[in-house]
């Protein structure tokens, strides 16, 4: 009973914490070459990915959702942006960690991180495409406005598709990538301190 309490306190303590760093992260965004300027990249999903393989899915998926609520409080989108953060890292942590959690081996991990990538692009393209756009559209500019500010950086995007296909696909590859390789190179060692 008592190493059971024992884990439950670690297993609190330790997501609280992954899930406070991941709030901390998500204010530091970096713009990205060739993308439009709003799409910048922030690193922190990278907790919610070790609390995930260390704790499993649902606790991985928390973390984001903890993150994103936070994050509410300083909203200019009307919740719709966190909505979509929810959903799209949501689905790399938990399809990637899902897999993990079958055979917990480094190989393992990098098959779940892959699959989670393309999980995150198929759900970023289709939030893009279907809710974001929209909403931005509606709300702050019209879509010719927004279009022509993405086509001053990349002259591919033309129109909605055109955006989320030479925008929003590589933007969400190289998010998963830039998280995938670095949680690759520090879990082991924040792994060690959170199973003490």
């Amino acid at each position: 009973m008592e190493t059971k309490r024992r884990f439950n306190t670690r297993y609190l303590a330790s997501g609280g914490i992954l899930a406070a760093v991941a709030v901390v992260l998500m204010f530091i965004e970096t713009p990205m070459p060739m993308l439009p300027n709003f799409l910048k990249l922030d690193i922190s999903n990278i907790p919610a990915l070790v609390g995930g393989f260390a704790f499993g899915p649902l606790v991985g998926v928390l973390i984001v959702l903890v993150k994103d609520l936070i994050h509410m409080t300083l909203t200019s989108t009307a919740f719709v942006g966190e909505l979509a953060d929810f959903l799209i890292s949501g689905s790399f942590i938990f399809v990637s960690t899902l897999v993990y959690s079958y055979r917990k081996s480094r190989k393992q991990a990098f098959i779940g991180m892959g699959l989670g990538i393309l999980a995150m692009v198929v759900v970023g393209a289709l939030m893009n495409y279907y809710v974001l756009l929209p909403f931005y559209a509606k709300a702050y500019m019209p879509m010719e406005q927004i279009i022509s500010l993405c086509s001053q950086i990349n002259p591919r995007i033309v129109d909605k598709l055109t955006y989320v296909i030479y925008g929003v696909i590589p933007f969400n590859i190289i998010k998963g990538l830039v998280i995938s390789v670095t949680t690759a190179f520090v879990y082991k060692n924040i792994s060690k301190i959170i199973h003490g």
